[in-house]
């Protein structure tokens, strides 16, 4: 188990491999990879070969020939070695890279749908809302309407009743008038027909002796009386 004190250690001796790797990469191992990739020297390394067919017998020259040519190989392999682990490196960091993008922006268009969501859930509620309160006034509108009939109808209901009885009032009052002027012709009517008939009587008074003229006014009396019940049906009182 690592313990946390040997921990920044580790840490230390890693950070100082990557910082010589780095320096390595940027300062020294540039130099040999373009010595080894020249043409010339790619070319010379080959005409090397040549003399080896021809200086056999020197034993030193073919050594030192064969030295080169091993450690250009060697150097030349770990050079390829090299650079194909560290571009197989960049190109696993580069698709760690491009995955922790493609998570990101993923993360992002799940925040954004998510986001979207919410503000469709937000904008339904608004709209709810504001389709509720506009029904909410929609019938506060219809109950004012309604009131408003309501006392319209009373008011026509009460200028109708009022017209009906002022018509009817009218029209009493006409017959009430009417009926007030017949009965005073007829009154005037029976008070002329009586004076007539006191003159009348007077004048047979005058010529007809007292007993004749009573009976003939008791006649007369009797008669007033006929005519007075048939025109008021209530019998007349008595002068006497």
């Amino acid at each position: 188990m690592i313990t946390p004190q040997t921990t920044p250690a580790i840490k230390r001796e890693i950070g100082t491999v990557q910082r010589l790797n780095a320096i390595l990469d940027e300062h020294v191992l540039p130099y040999p990879v373009r010595f080894l990739t020249n043409r010339v020297i790619i070319l010379a390394t080959l005409a090397l070969l040549v003399p080896l067919f021809f200086f056999t017998s020197d034993q030193s020259f073919v050594n030192v020939m064969n030295s080169y040519l091993n450690v250009m190989s060697v150097v030349v392999s770990s050079t390829v070695l090299l650079y194909a682990t560290i571009s197989d490196v960049r190109d696993r960091a580069a698709a760690k890279r491009a995955d922790e993008i493609a998570k990101t922006y993923e993360q992002v268009l799940e925040d954004r749908i998510q986001g979207r969501q919410e503000m469709a859930k937000a904008y339904e509620q608004v709209l709810e809302e504001r389709v509720q309160g506009r029904e909410e006034i929609a019938k506060a509108y219809e109950q004012v309407l309604e009131e408003r009939v309501q006392a319209d109808h009373e008011i026509i209901q009460q200028i109708l009743q009022n017209s009906i009885e002022n018509i009817l009032g009218g029209r009493l009052e006409k017959i009430r008038v009417e009926d007030h002027k017949q009965l005073d012709e007829m009154q005037k009517a029976v008070i002329a027909s009586n004076e007539a008939l006191r003159a009348e009587l007077a004048e047979k008074a005058m010529i007809a002796s007292n007993e004749s003229l009573r009976a003939e006014l008791a006649e007369l009396r009797e008669l007033v009386q006929a005519l007075y019940q048939s025109h008021f049906g209530k019998p007349t009182v008595s002068s006497d």
